[in-house]
């Protein structure tokens, strides 16, 4: 991938990804969602350019795969083939290329569809399927604000890096930075535990880490709470056998339950306090 990849990658993934009624022309994308994703894509090509790759056919793009390397931990943050390319080996080619990007992690991890190619290309790699399930609804019941939760910024990135090391094992680095000046984050650093959340406007919780599940627990509550005031239905994604804290939480909120794509992992397993950021893992 080089930079002038960017603009064709973004169309790759909307018509890769897009419903029966999203837009798959990034120029018709608001303003704030064209910013989010530029950053995204740049910001990978900066740190990870060697498990950034792009499919081209007629000199045109019609595949991207994007990985990124943490410490010891490399995950798979895009995987995307033009939807009339598919099924034409061209997802297992780039998944290769990005996993030449992992030569010296000690730990892969990759958040799936649940689309059968997706998941057989990922299992045929040598991978261990994980199961997860998903939830959405307007939460019903909010248990009393917190007081441990805070609200979170960019100054708490250190923070953040020291929850990553002792939950991932890998810290995110200048991650960090992004997802805090591009979401809300909310965090808990107290003798009892520490903790971070990523929270989207729209209801999307994007990312959950802590040092332990009762610290997980209230910061997955305040993301709901989150929701509940902006008026929004909530989302969680991600959440696998590793996590009953997070269904616990789910089930007394009133969401709805539905089976989602499974998380692969390679040389680990599902940590327990932490629900993945699907960009970011």
């Amino acid at each position: 991938m080089t930079i002038d990849d960017v603009d064709p990658s973004r169309a790759v993934h909307a018509a890769a990804f897009a419903g029966p009624d999203d837009p798959t022309d990034p120029t018709t994308f608001p303003p704030e969602v064209t910013a989010r994703q530029h950053r995204r894509i740049k910001h990978l090509l900066a740190e990870d350019a060697g498990g950034c790759w792009v499919a081209e056919s007629d000199g045109n793009v019609v595949g991207v795969a994007l990985a990124l390397l943490r410490d010891d931990l490399w995950g798979l943050s895009m995987l995307a083939v033009s939807p009339d390319r598919q099924a034409k080996g061209i997802g297992r080619q780039l998944l290769a290329a990005s996993l030449t990007y992992a030569a010296k992690a000690e730990r892969l991890m990759i958040l799936s569809t649940s689309d059968p190619k997706a998941m057989a290309c990922y299992a045929n790699a040598g991978f261990d399927l994980h199961p997860q399930v998903a939830a959405r609804g307007k939460a019903r019941r909010t248990p009393p604000p917190d007081p441990r939760v805070r609200t979170g910024g960019p100054d708490d990135a250190g923070l953040a890096d020291a929850v990553d090391r002792a939950v991932r094992r890998a810290a995110r680095y200048g991650d960090q930075v992004v997802l805090a000046e591009t979401w809300s984050m909310y965090v808990v650093d107290d003798a009892h535990g520490r903790g971070y959340a990523y929270m989207r406007d729209n209801g999307e919780v994007e990312a959950v880490a802590a040092t332990d599940q009762a610290t997980a627990t209230a910061l997955l509550w305040r993301c709901l709470e989150h929701a509940v005031a902006k008026n929004v239905e909530a989302s969680v994604e991600h959440v696998n056998a590793a996590q009953q804290w997070a269904l616990r939480v789910i089930l007394e909120a009133g969401l709805s339950l539905r089976p989602s794509g499974p998380v692969f992992w390679k040389g680990d397993v599902p940590p327990s306090s932490y629900l993945p950021s699907g960009p970011w893992l």
